[in-house]
C-alpha cells in the first residue's frame, strides 16, 4: 500500500493529488484507415483511450473534477481488441497501440506487415526445405543403386530416404495448422470489427437488434 496524502489545493482553488486522475474512452474514424499492433487488417474504426491527471473543485454543493495537463498515456484498440478488453478479466492483457505518453506526444506509426504473410512464408518455407531434404536423399539413394553400392550402404540411403519422408508430413502439417489458425484468428478479429461497427452505428441510428441486420445486406446485383 502507497503512503496516503492529503489532497492539495492549486492557485485556481481546486484540489490536486498525483493519485488524481481521468481515464476517458472515443470510438475514432479514420481514412483510409489505421494500423494497429497486433491485427493483419488496417482499420477505419478503432477506440482511443486516454488518461490524464485531475484536478478536484466544490462549487455548487458538488464536486467538479476535471482533466489537466498532458496525456500520461494514449492508446488505440481495434473493436475486437477493445471488446476483449471490456470483457477480460484477470488475463495477460490485450494488444493495444501507443499513440502517446507523457515524456512523448509524437510516437512514431506502425508500418502495414501483416503477421499473416510471415506465417505464409514460413509454411512455404518449411515445405521447400522438406522437398529439398527429399530430394537430396532420394538423389543420394539413386546414386548408390547407380554406383551398386553394397547392400549395407544403400539401405542406409533408404533409411535416409524413409526418414525425411516421415519427418516431412509432421512438419509441414503443423506449418500448416499454424497458418491456418492465424487466418482464421484474422477472420475472427474482422468480424468481431465488422459487428461491433454495425452495433455503434445501429445504436446512433436508435435501431433495435434485429432490425440492424439491415445494415449489412448488400443490394442486388443486376441479373441475379
Amino acid at each position: 500500500m502507497h503512503e496516503p496524502t492529503e489532497p492539495t489545493v492549486n492557485e485556481h482553488g481546486a484540489e490536486t493529488h498525483p493519485a488524481f486522475g481521468m481515464i476517458s474512452a472515443h470510438r475514432i474514424s479514420s481514412t483510409p484507415g489505421q494500423v494497429l499492433f497486433d491485427s493483419d487488417i488496417t482499420h477505419q474504426h478503432t477506440v482511443r483511450i486516454s488518461v490524464q491527471r485531475a484536478t478536484r473543485g466544490r462549487d455548487l454543493h458538488r464536486d467538479w473534477i476535471h482533466e489537466t495537463g498532458r496525456d500520461l498515456i494514449e492508446v488505440e484498440l481495434s473493436e475486437a481488441q477493445w471488446a476483449s478488453f471490456v470483457s477480460s478479466m484477470n488475463t495477460s492483457g490485450v494488444p493495444c497501440t501507443l499513440r502517446k505518453t507523457e515524456s512523448d506526444w509524437n510516437l512514431p506509426g506502425l508500418v502495414y506487415d501483416p503477421r499473416l504473410a510471415l506465417s505464409m512464408a514460413e509454411t512455404k518455407d518449411a515445405a521447400d526445405r522438406m522437398f529439398r531434404q527429399a530430394q537430396a536423399a532420394l538423389e543420394a539413394y539413386e546414386q548408390a543403386v547407380a554406383d551398386k553400392a553394397p547392400a549395407k550402404e544403400r539401405a542406409a540411403k533408404l533409411r535416409e530416404l524413409r526418414t525425411a519422408l516421415n519427418n516431412a508430413e509432421p512438419n509441414v502439417t503443423y506449418a500448416a495448422k499454424s497458418l491456418s489458425e492465424h487466418a482464421e484468428n484474422v477472420v475472427q478479429k474482422a468480424r468481431a470489427d465488422i459487428e461491433a461497427m454495425v452495433g455503434a452505428e445501429a445504436h446512433r441510428l436508435g435501431l433495435e437488434a434485429g432490425q440492424a441486420q439491415g445494415l449489412l445486406e448488400l443490394p442486388a446485383v443486376p441479373g441475379e
